[in-house]
């Protein structure tokens, strides 16, 4: 597993395990300099918690170890869940770089491991389109895609997020790259933000749409292609004439082919032309395992939207 990483990344920040596609099911680590964050979702990974550590001392110096054993997963298991210092100090807020950006995870608290390192490829694409631009960063979490624009020169970024302690943390990050003064905060359901801004006639040149996955198992396909369907609707009312629109997708169970049909639909119902320009998959340290389709889940996509005239 490192050995690809160490090919692939010349920082060491990055997701070091991911599950089948390591061979290593059911763990998933990830990797803040020298701070680990270990996952574990299946019995048979925790039934060997102890050798994933000292495999971890053998192959690494850690500064610190920390057991984030709190996912969905582990209930069907028959696990419970726990977060877990196993060894040495955890600052509140960890350290670490993506994409040249030094940034802050809440490693402890936050969602997952506190970051998501998958989109990495797919933000370094956003940022060639944001300097002297309005941003707006729909389901934000900590800033990924937001403080990034900043970093890349975006006049001002809106990062909504139900989470106050997220945008919380999304500030620091502002904060941290000297752009604390161009970010804004919104918190709040990111559907009924939309419908406010739109009321306010707020207008953007970049919206991000990089929703939780929506479609959590396959009986929800139906009700989670609305939601898609709904938020990229309102995303593109948001935007300013020729805007771009970022749209993501995590959802394994969404395919890349209907998301366009997606992105495709609400052109044409709002009386625009959509030009998908750059797509994006997730990055190399979420490598994808051939035989294991689930593997491969992430979808991203660049779309200029024009007036139809």
């Amino acid at each position: 597993a490192l050995s690809l990483r160490e090919a692939c990344f010349d920082k060491p920040c990055y997701r070091l395990v991911f599950g089948d596609s390591d061979g290593l099911p059911g763990l998933v680590i990830d990797r803040y300099f020298d701070i680990f964050v270990v996952q574990i979702s299946t019995a048979g990974m925790e039934a060997v918690v102890d050798e994933i550590i000292s495999a971890l001392n053998k192959v690494f110096t850690p500064q610190a170890i920390v057991l984030r054993c709190d996912g969905k997963m582990r209930s069907t298991e028959g696990l419970e869940s726990y977060i877990e210092v196993a060894q040495g100090e955890v600052p509140e807020l960890c350290p670490f770089e993506e994409n040249g950006v030094p940034l802050l995870a809440p490693v402890l608290t936050g969602q997952k491991t506190g970051w998501f390192y998958d989109h990495r490829n797919n933000r370094a694409a956003m940022q060639k389109h944001v300097k002297g631009k309005r941003v707006l960063d729909l389901f934000s979490y900590v800033g990924g895609w937001g403080v990034q624009a900043l970093a890349a020169g975006a006049t001002e970024v809106m990062c909504v997020d139900a989470s106050e302690s997220a945008l919380d943390v999304a500030l620091e990050n502002a904060r941290l790259n000297n752009a604390e003064d161009r970010f804004v905060a919104l918190q709040g359901d990111a559907f009924d933000a939309c419908k406010e801004l739109i009321q306010e006639q707020e207008k953007f040149d970049v919206v991000i749409v990089d929703p939780p996955a929506f479609i959590q198992r396959r009986k929800d396909i139906k009700n989670g292609e609305r939601a898609y369907t709904r938020i990229n609707n309102l995303a593109m009312r948001l935007l300013d004439r020729n805007g771009v629109l970022v749209s993501a997708s995590c959802s394994m169970h969404l395919e890349r082919a209907r998301l366009i049909d997606i992105i495709r639909a609400n052109a044409r119902e709002l009386d625009r032309t959509a030009q998908i320009f750059d797509q994006g998959h997730q990055g190399a340290d979420h490598p994808v395992h051939p035989a294991i389709p689930e593997t491969d889940y992430l979808k991203s996509f660049c779309v200029r939207v024009l007036p139809s005239s």
